[in-house]
């Protein structure tokens, strides 16, 4: 059985998730939109927003274990 920590943990990571893919979403289209030097420059912000992302997932991941192990 989960806590309530737990529960508000996993909440917590989807809604991060969720707003991560409208950030994308909207790099994207404005991208497609842009002239050449913009696109790149875009194009960096999305792998730098996904590479965060990696490292927040990484962490709420070691939150989780450490509930886990304490429940």
């Amino acid at each position: 059985m989960h806590t309530q920590e737990f529960e508000d943990h996993l909440n917590s990571i989807d809604h991060s998730n969720g707003e991560i893919e409208d950030i994308l979403d909207v790099l994207i289209v404005i991208r497609q939109e842009a002239e050449p030097e913009q696109s790149r420059a875009l194009n960096g912000a999305c792998v730098t927003l996904l590479y965060l992302a990696r490292e927040r997932l990484r962490n709420a991941g070691a939150k989780l274990d450490e509930l886990r192990a304490a429940a």
